[in-house]
């Protein structure tokens, strides 16, 4: 017979294994944060309550990202960590692939001595495509504009290049259809890299009629990071060799003139690496001596197009500006109709005259014909 003693040890050490069994299960939290990716910035937004309701409460004090000097702040009823100067900032770990680069960074609890069971890991991560793809309605033949991105690996790290078109000044309305623009009409271009620690400039930047940014036919209107002379009625550059991103604004057409319906854009970049100490172009000299010329690799070439040559009304010989055919168009269409009735009338008095004697005609022909040949006999 088990005595009691043993039976009292075996239920203890059941119970202490369903207990350990409990408290090793996790326990499913609901965290709701919210990760907002710009090209400029990361921002994660999580609930306090998340934090505080636990035992004992987490304060956002208690919190940094992968730099420990990277701390959080409490706004409202949220604990927000900004990564706000570079992406590549605060310890963010940086990967890509053939699609995409990703900046990783995570959230932590202080570094202490004191072992606490509130052990804070949370892992967030920003993807940004390498190439931008916009896509034409259907409506437009399903035009298909094709950015080409680069990747460049430098020694200061991996970066992303692209460029964006859009419609303003003040680079907040992006083109996200085939840009379509008159010869007036100005297209505002951004060149960016990701991340964005390091300055940008552009060496040369042309436009092509066609996909090959090597082609025969090219219209080069920033040479040596500096605008061609000739174009400066036409293109204005906002910003090169001063950031992340250059910037400037053209009048597509007027430059390329008036023959084409599609160009595409190329510019060869350059990253200005830390030990570098000018960046920013000198285009100051008219005889452009002070200018330094760069000799860039193709690889380091971004592209964005087509963009289409729209006509104004002027311009097109088939509308006049309100919208209707032109007179010498409906004087010729009249004639036609005029000269379709004569010929419909003469016609129907043609079949007429036909309706009275074509067989007998051709009966008697035929009889003479066999007359004739019977008396030739």
């Amino acid at each position: 017979m088990v005595s009691t003693s043993v039976v009292f040890t075996w239920l203890l050490f059941t119970l202490r294994t369903v207990m350990s069994a409990v408290h090793l299960e996790p326990m499913v939290e609901e965290l709701n944060e919210t990760v907002i990716c710009t090209n400029a910035h990361m921002d994660v937004i999580i609930p306090s309550a998340f934090f505080l309701n636990k035992v004992p409460p987490v304060y956002v004090e208690d919190l940094h990202l992968n730099d420990p000097e990277c701390r959080g702040e409490e706004i409202g009823d949220d604990f927000v960590f900004s990564i706000r100067t570079n992406l590549s900032d605060c310890g963010t770990i940086m990967v890509s692939d053939e699609t995409h680069i990703m900046f990783i960074n995570t959230i932590h609890n202080n570094y202490s001595d004191i072992i606490t069971r509130n052990y804070i890991n949370i892992t967030f991560v920003c993807r940004y495509p390498i190439n931008y793809m916009v896509q034409q309605p259907s409506s437009e033949n399903g035009i298909r504009v094709d950015v080409r991105s680069i990747t460049l690996n430098t020694e200061d790290g991996n970066f992303s290049v692209s460029m964006l078109l859009y419609k303003d000044g003040a680079f907040q309305d992006r083109w996200t259809t085939v840009p379509s623009l008159t010869l007036d009409e100005n297209v505002y271009v951004k060149v960016f890299m990701i991340p964005a620690h390091l300055k940008l400039r552009l060496e040369r930047c042309w436009a092509t009629p066609t996909r090959d940014p090597y082609g025969n036919v090219q219209y080069t209107f920033i040479r040596d990071s500096c605008p061609v002379l000739a174009n400066q009625q036409t293109l204005s550059v906002l910003k090169n060799g001063e950031g992340p991103e250059a910037m400037f604004g053209i009048q597509m057409f007027k430059f390329v003139g008036s023959s084409y319906a599609y160009v595409f854009l190329h510019c060869n970049v350059q990253i200005c690496h830390s030990g570098l100490s000018v960046c920013k172009p000198n285009c100051t000299t008219e005889d452009g001596l002070m200018r330094i010329r760069r000799d860039i690799p193709l690889s380091h070439t971004v592209s964005y197009g087509p963009i289409r040559r729209l006509l104004t009304a002027s311009e097109n010989p088939s509308l006049n500006p309100s919208g209707l055919p032109p007179v010498e168009t409906l004087v010729l269409g009249a004639l036609l109709i005029v000269l379709l009735l004569i010929t419909g009338v003469f016609g129907r008095l043609w079949l007429r005259s036909r309706r009275f004697y074509p067989a007998q005609e051709a009966q008697l022909t035929l009889s003479n014909i066999h007359h004739i040949s019977e008396v030739a006999s």
